[in-house]
This record gives C-alpha cells, sequence and structure tokens, in this order.
C-alpha cells in the first residue's frame, strides 16, 4: 500500500474545480474546491487518511 494519495483526475465546473483522489488505503473521494474562495467541499473521505483539500 503506497503511503500517498493519487489525484485522479481535475475538472473545472461552473462552481470551481473538482478534484477526484484515490486515498493511500484504496478509497476513492471528491473534493471540490470553490471559484469564490469559499471553503472546500469534500465526499468521501477515510477517516485514517483525510488530508485537506488544498494539500492534495
Amino acid at each position: 500500500m503506497s503511503d500517498q494519495n493519487t489525484i485522479l483526475s481535475r475538472h473545472l465546473t461552473s462552481d470551481g474545480v473538482v478534484v477526484w483522489i484515490r486515498c493511500a488505503c484504496g478509497r476513492l473521494r471528491m473534493d471540490l474546491v470553490p471559484n469564490a474562495g469559499g471553503r472546500p467541499l469534500t465526499a468521501g473521505p477515510c477517516p485514517h487518511c483525510a488530508v485537506s483539500p488544498d494539500r492534495a
């Protein structure tokens, strides 16, 4: 098992940038970094591998 998260893809949307990430444990996670500079949103984070979206 890898110790790092892997960015699978990034997509520009009307709300911001959506980033799909594979956690070090193998789980899939989706982060939304809003255009307006608001707080990033995360869906599907692993409680053991959680990393803030701005570091991914």
